[in-house]
């Protein structure tokens, strides 16, 4: 019996994708902002409380009219709250970072998340790595070692809050990949939102300060909301093409960062940071090629 490939998307469908995946970085890039904003009045797990629960009623609002109540069935609830937590780690472990660190260094961290993902994935996914995607790999992390810089004056401990931030968000990703294909992408998504919730409650008896200014309270609905935007449109994006063309568009977030991070913060990448980004995102689009061809030889198929 001979299977079908899949038929390549239509280039309407590609170029809606595209637009789909830069709208969604952009989102993350002020969404990142907003948290290093808000955490310097605010305790980290109110922000990132705030995060999970505000975004949560933005999906309800976004998803519950087309999806009704399959936005609350999911095939396996267990399943979707390792995923969840996963995703609720990366972003406590990342706020925390970015209150003592640049966006642009803290951006350029997290762009090792392909290459994560594409070493775990033969012992995960039992996906073929290939000598060639090693090397990729390596000279990755090379990049990453460029930009910590552990050992040197600068080297910051805050980094690798960082650093564990994106091991968790990689196994997030192998998770979603391994469990998620059957569960809809809505459903699972607010799950994540809810489980978020949830998992930061307990903090806020402890830490939890009032907001007293209507402004921060703009930015704490502007948290949530690009949260929810960013994960909608990372949604369709996925739907419309194939993660070989959508995945590279993600290192935008590098420089959406670096904007912000000069417009907003006033700090500017130093040239090793932007070195070692560059290898980064170079190991990261050799990945990418790699998948355009594999992805290519199945349509031939």
């Amino acid at each position: 019996m001979t299977v079908n490939a899949p038929a390549p998307p239509p280039t309407d469908r590609i170029l809606r994708a595209i637009l789909a995946i830069v709208f969604s970085v952009s989102c993350f890039s002020v969404l990142n902002a907003l948290s290093k904003i808000l955490t310097r009045d605010y305790p980290v797990g109110e922000v990132v409380w705030a995060r999970y629960a505000v975004a949560f009623v933005f999906m309800v609002v976004l998803f519950m009219p087309r999806s009704g109540l399959n936005l609350f069935r999911w095939h396996s609830v267990g399943h979707q709250t390792v995923r969840g937590l996963l995703l609720f780690f990366s972003s406590f472990l990342y706020f925390h970072g970015l209150v003592h660190m640049p966006l642009a260094t803290a951006a350029s961290i997290s762009l090792t998340s392909p290459l994560i993902v594409t070493a775990l994935s033969a012992r995960f996914l039992g996906e073929p790595v290939g000598t060639k995607r090693w090397i990729a790999v390596v000279v990755g992390f090379a990049g990453a070692l460029i930009v910590v810089r552990p050992g040197d004056a600068n080297f910051s401990w805050y980094s690798l809050l960082i650093v564990a931030s994106t091991v968790s968000s990689s196994l997030y990703q192998l998770y979603s990949r391994r469990y998620g294909q059957v569960e809809r992408p809505d459903a699972s998504a607010t799950m994540a939102t809810i489980v978020g919730t949830v998992a930061a409650a307990p903090l806020l008896p402890f830490e939890w300060i009032t907001p007293t200014f209507g402004w921060d309270l703009v930015l704490f609905v502007g948290l949530g909301a690009m949260a929810a935007i960013g994960h909608y449109f990372l949604t369709v994006a996925y739907r419309l093409a194939p993660a070989a063309v959508v995945a590279p568009f993600n290192y935008m977030q590098l420089l959406g960062a670096a904007l912000l991070g000069y417009l907003v913060f006033d700090n500017f990448p130093d040239f090793w940071t932007w070195i070692g980004a560059g290898v980064i995102v170079c190991s990261g689009l050799y990945l990418g090629h790699q998948e355009r061809l594999r992805y290519r030889l199945l349509v031939k198929k």
